[in-house]
């Protein structure tokens, strides 16, 4: 079983300092949604292994884009990485035919798990995330970037 969840800690982040009052979510550009926006406390655990981020304030956005690019690279038979804007820390994704071992720099733990298992997580994830933030921000599912995941 693969659980990707998060918890928002932080809606906004400039220059290390949270913003309370609400932007144009609309209009946020590309960069500021991914780097910037939704900052959240990640959980990532494939069966038993535990690969969930040991920090806070993690760009839910980012994580979300980092992993769509990921899953396209292990569709081609690639192996991938997803890095963190925060730290040098990776998550490492290695294809092994129709299954995927996944690792951190962070933890010990590692995990194998069916490619598919893997996208149809990331899909509730996105899913869950885009769902849940639309709702709570309404102006932010006009904006054209937040269309962009749920290609």
């Amino acid at each position: 079983m693969i659980k990707i969840e998060y918890r928002q800690t932080g809606p906004y982040v400039d220059q290390g300092q949270e913003h309370q009052e609400e932007a144009d979510l609309a209009s946020a550009s590309r960069a500021d949604l991914r780097w910037y926006y939704f900052l959240s406390d990640l959980t990532f655990t494939i069966d038993e292994a535990e690969l969930t981020p040991p920090w806070s304030w993690t760009p839910v956005f980012d994580f979300l884009w980092s992993m769509k690019g990921a899953l396209e690279h292990l569709e081609r038979g690639e192996h991938t990485t997803i890095g963190f804007t925060e730290n040098a820390e990776l998550i490492s994704f290695v294809p092994e035919g129709e299954k995927v071992r996944v690792s951190c720099t962070y933890t010990a733990a590692e995990a194998v798990c069916e490619r598919v298992d893997l996208r149809t997580a990331w899909l509730a994830f996105r899913e869950a995330v885009l769902t849940q933030l639309s709702v709570k921000y309404p102006r932010l599912a006009a904006n054209p970037v937040f269309a962009e995941l749920q290609l």
